[in-house]
C-alpha cells in the first residue's frame, strides 16, 4: 500500500497520464517541442493552476493544502520527471515561504491571499550580476524615506520568471558596509510600484530549462512601500539562509524527479536494443550500470526522504543538513545520468530519434540543480565551516537523540509536527540528528541479529555498520586535528572533508530508513541487497565496473524491471505511476 504522504502524489501523476503518449500535455513530445522553440511552459503552469497546486504551497493555518515536507517533496518528483521547464516554472511558488518563516500575521494573510485568490507567482530576486552568490556585497540598495517607504535603485539578475511573477521576493543593501546586517528582504507586489520605475531585463539564453523565464528586474529610484518588509531591518541575509535551509531539501525533488526518468528512458532502451544477438540488457556492463545506477537512485531517495522528515522534527539543525541534502542528491543522480548516458551511445546527444530525443533535455536541465539556492562549492563551503563544531559535539558526549526522538525520522508510519517555519536558526548548535542515530541504529541491528540467528545478510549488514561508525569517527578525528585558521577561508582539505560527511550522512539514512520500514514495505526493501550494495559503496556517488557481486545486480535488476514493467516509481516505497499507453484525465 502507498503510504498516506504519497498518495496524492501518486494520484497527480496517473491524472496526468503516460508520459509517452504525445497527446498527453505533459507528454515528452510536447516537452521537447517546448524546449525547441525556447517556449515558455504556458499551458502546462495554467493547467497545474487549474488543479489547484498552488494550495500546496500555503500552509493550511493560512488556508492552503501545505502540512508534510514529504508530500511536497513527492509532488515536486512528479513534476520533474514529466518536464523540467514547468516543474521549476511553478517552483517559484516556492519563495513565499519567507513570509511564512519570517512574516508578522497580517503579512502573512495578505501574501496567502495573493496566491490563493489571485495566482500570484513570485520570483526570488536575490543575485546580480557583478556578485553572483557572494550576497553581502550585492549593491542593489533600498533607501529608507521619512514615511517608512524604501526607495529602489538597482538590478538583480538572473531571475527566474523576473519579467513574469506578480510580485518579487527582493533582498537589498539597507547599509553600506559588509557586515551579516546590512541588508533587509522585501516582498512586494509589483502592482505596488509605479511601472515607470522598474523595468525587466531580457530574457538570457540558456542551455538547459530552455522555456524558463530567466530575466532580470532594475529600479530607477522605484517607491516601495514600508510594508514590503519582511523581520526587522537589516534581517534580510539571516531570512535568507534560512529560506536556503528549506528550498535546498527541497531541490532534492528535481533531482529524483530527473534521475527516475534518465533511469527509466535508459532501461527501456536496453530491454529493447538488439545486440551481439540478444538483448542489450543482458549485456554484463550494462546490467551492473543499470544496477549501479538504481542503488543511486535509491540511495538519493533515503536522503530525500529522511530530511523531508527532519524539517518537521529537528529544524535547529538544518544549517548543515539541507547543504548535505542537495549536494550528495545532485552528487548521485548528475553522476547517475553521466553513466547512463553512455549506454544510450550516440541517441543521447540527439534532439529527436529516441522518445523525442528527452533524455538530453533531462540531462542539460537536471545538470542546473547544484547550481541552485547556493551551488554545491557554496553548500560545501557552509558546511565545511560548520562541521568543527558537528565533530567536537559528538565526541563531547553532550545529551543524546532518544529512541522516541529517532523513530520518527525514519519510520515513514510515524506522525510528524506541524511545519515549524519560525524554527530554523542560522546555525545547527553543533547537532545532526542523522549521525547522532547511528550508534541507536547499531544497537537495533546487534539485536536483530541475535533474534535471527540464521540471517546472514543482517549479521553482514550489522558488521557494515560498524564499519561506517568507525569511519565517521575517523572523518571527526581528521577534522578536530585539522588546523583552523579563523576568519580565513576553507582550504580544500575542509572540503575534502565536507564531501566525506555528505557521503557518510547518505549511508546513514539509508540504514535508518532500512531499520525502521524493512517489515512495513515489500520483501526487496525488507532482503536489503540495495543497502549492502550501499554501504559497501560508501556513500559515493561515483561508481565503477566490477563493484557488485554477481548476486547483487541480478536481484537489483529484478526490481529495477518489475518497477518498470508495472510502471511504479522507481523507489523503495509503493508508488504507482500512470501506466503506457495512459490518457491524461481533463477533470
Amino acid at each position: 500500500m502507498t503510504p498516506d504522504q504519497y498518495r496524492f502524489a501518486a494520484e497527480t501523476d496517473q491524472r496526468f497520464g503516460d508520459p509517452a503518449l504525445s497527446s498527453n500535455l505533459f507528454s515528452y513530445a510536447k516537452a521537447m517541442a517546448l524546449d525547441e522553440a525556447d517556449a515558455f511552459p504556458e499551458a502546462e503552469v495554467t493547467r497545474l493552476h487549474n488543479l489547484g497546486l498552488h494550495q500546496v504551497y500555503v500552509p493550511v493555518q493560512l488556508g492552503g493544502q501545505f502540512e508534510s515536507a514529504e508530500s511536497f517533496v513527492a509532488l515536486g518528483r512528479v513534476l520533474a520527471r514529466r518536464n523540467m521547464s514547468a516543474a521549476v516554472s511553478y517552483s517559484t511558488m516556492l519563495w513565499t515561504m519567507l513570509a511564512w518563516i519570517g512574516g508578522h500575521s497580517d503579512q502573512k494573510q495578505k501574501i496567502a491571499r495573493w496566491v490563493l485568490n489571485n495566482g500570484e507567482f513570485p520570483c526570488l530576486a536575490y543575485s546580480e550580476k557583478t556578485h553572483g552568490a557572494d550576497l553581502i556585497a550585492n549593491e542593489l540598495t533600498a533607501e529608507v524615506q521619512e514615511d517608512g517607504s524604501y526607495r529602489l535603485s538597482g538590478e538583480k539578475w538572473p531571475i527566474n520568471r523576473a519579467t513574469r511573477s506578480g510580485f518579487l521576493v527582493l533582498l537589498a543593501k539597507v547599509r553600506d558596509d559588509t557586515s551579516l546586517r546590512n541588508h533587509s528582504l522585501f516582498i512586494v507586489n509589483k502592482r505596488e510600484l509605479d511601472c515607470r520605475q522598474y523595468y525587466h531585463l531580457p530574457r538570457v539564453k540558456t542551455h538547459g530549462l530552455r522555456g524558463c523565464d530567466i530575466s532580470g528586474v532594475g529600479f530607477r529610484d522605484a517607491l516601495m512601500p514600508a510594508s514590503a518588509r519582511i523581520g526587522q531591518e537589516g534581517h534580510g541575509l539571516e531570512l535568507a539562509l534560512k529560506g536556503f535551509q528549506v528550498t535546498r531539501t527541497f531541490c532534492t525533488a528535481l533531482s529524483l524527479g530527473v534521475g527516475d526518468s534518465a533511469l527509466r528512458l535508459v532501461t527501456q532502451f536496453a530491454l529493447e536494443r538488439q545486440l551481439y544477438n540478444g538483448r542489450m540488457a543482458d549485456l554484463p556492463h550494462t546490467r551492473e550500470t543499470l544496477a549501479n545506477a538504481y542503488i543511486s537512485q535509491l540511495m538519493a531517495e533515503t536522503v530525500s526522504v529522511i530530511s523531508a522528515r527532519g524539517l518537521h522534527l529537528f529544524p535547529k539543525h538544518f544549517s548543515s543538513w539541507s547543504s548535505v541534502a542537495k549536494v550528495q542528491n545532485t552528487y548521485l543522480i548528475d553522476f547517475s545520468c553521466q553513466k547512463l548516458a553512455s549506454l544510450l551511445g550516440a541517441r543521447y546527444f540527439m534532439r529527436e530519434e529516441y522518445c523525442e530525443g528527452i533524455f538530453q533535455k533531462f540531462l542539460r536541465d537536471g545538470a542546473i540543480v547544484s547550481v541552485f539556492d547556493g551551488s554545491s562549492i557554496v553548500c560545501l563551503d557552509s558546511l565545511a565551516t560548520l562541521l568543527p563544531g558537528i565533530a567536537k559535539n559528538r565526541a563531547s558526549n553532550s545529551r543524546k537523540l532518544t529512541p522516541e526522538e529517532i523513530r520518527p525520522l525514519f519510520d515513514l508510519r510515524a506522525d510528524l509536527p506541524a511545519f515549524p517555519f519560525e524554527s530554523f536558526e542560522l546555525h545547527g548548535r553543533g547537532r545532526d540528528a542523522v549521525a547522532e542515530s547511528l550508534p541507536h541504529l547499531i544497537n537495533i541491528l546487534s539485536k536483530i541479529s541475535a533474534d535471527q540467528p540464521e540471517c546472514a545478510r543482517t549479521a553482514a549488514i550489522s558488521a557494515q555498520s560498524e564499519k561506517l561508525l568507525q569511519r565517521l569517527e575517523q572523518l571527526e578525528s581528521e577534522i578536530q586535528n585539522s588546523e583552523v585558521v579563523r576568519g580565513e577561508r576553507n582550504t580544500p582539505q575542509q572540503f575534502a572533508f565536507a564531501e566525506r560527511y555528505c557521503a557518510i550522512h547518505a549511508c546513514i539514512c539509508a540504514l535508518g530508513f532500512w531499520v525502521f520500514n524493512r517489515e512495513g514495505l515489500d520483501e526487496f526493501c525488507r532482503q536489503g541487497v540495495w543497502l549492502s550494495a550501499v554501504l559497501e559503496r560508501g556513500g559515493s556517488a561515483d561508481f565503477h565496473t566490477g563493484s557488485l557481486q554477481h548476486n547483487q545486480v541480478g536481484q537489483l535488476l529484478d526490481q529495477l524491471f518489475r518497477q518498470y514493467r508495472e510502471s511504479q516509481m522507481f523507489s523503495l516505497i509503493p508508488w504507482q505511476l500512470a501506466v503506457a499507453g495512459q490518457a491524461e484525465q481533463n477533470s
